[in-house]
Parts: C-alpha cells; structure tokens; sequence
C-alpha cells in the first residue's frame, strides 16, 4: 500500500512540476544593433503608420529574397519603399528602388522586421506589413 501512495505521490509530484512553466507574461522584443541606422515609416495590415528608426529584417539593412532561381538582396540605400503581399502561401515583395525601377522578390516565410522606437523595441512579422517607406540614412548630411 506505501508503494501505491509513493507512486501516487510521484504522479502528482511531476505533473505539478511540468505544468509550472511560464505564466504567460509579456514578451520582451529584443531589436539586434543594424550596422546603419536608417529611419522608416512601417504601414501595418490594420493601416497604422509607426515611424521608426534601425530598422532592419534581423539585423540585416538589405531586404533579401528569391527573383526566380536566384537570390537577390538589395540595400536599404537603394531602396524607396516596399510592398508586401501574401500570394497562395508566397510572401512577395515588390521593392521600388531610388531611380523609380522595381524588383519583386519571394520572401522566406517567417521574416520579421525590427526596429527602434522613442519608447521602446519594434517587432512586427513581414506577413503583417502592407508597405515600407525607407527614409533615409539618420545623421547623414
């Protein structure tokens, strides 16, 4: 009879344990440092403008993406703008370059976009942005 209270005890025991996981708080966005801070304008799905500065797509200043069997990757500094577009499970992007041509990617599914903001970190997933609007190098004359 000990050894059925002693494994009772056990059960009880470990499943108590297992479920003290997280208690579900808030999650702390942890932007990673760009090598250049360039601000932007973030227009999201719900049409909110967030005007931000380092942004970049994990710590990269370069969007990059498949242009069909090749891989292209285009600097924030040639970039006007871009738009995003989720297409039979595809993220595309269409990037508008300075001199007014465009380029559309596919993107890997999953990207983020990070960024700083006056009163804290920015993170937003790339399938819940409508649009991007680079605005140029912060500091530069």
């Amino acid at each position: 009879m000990k050894k059925v209270w002693l494994s009772c005890a056990l059960i009880v025991s470990c499943l108590f344990l297992v479920g003290m996981g997280g208690f579900g708080g808030p999650v702390r966005v942890r932007a990673p440092e760009p090598s250049k801070n360039y601000s932007a304008t973030i227009i999201d799905q719900d049409d909110i403008a967030t005007d931000v500065e380092k942004i970049s797509f994990s710590g990269h200043t370069a969007i990059s993406g498949n242009v069909g069997s090749g891989q292209v990757s285009i600097d924030f500094g040639k970039i006007k703008g871009i738009t995003f577009r989720l297409s039979d499970k595809v993220l595309e992007a269409t990037v508008i370059l300075k001199d007014g041509k465009t380029v559309s990617m596919a993107l890997e599914s999953g990207l983020a976009c990070y960024a700083k903001l006056p009163y804290g970190e920015y993170k937003v997933d790339v399938k819940d942005i409508r649009s991007i609007i680079i605005n140029g190098l912060v500091g530069k004359d």
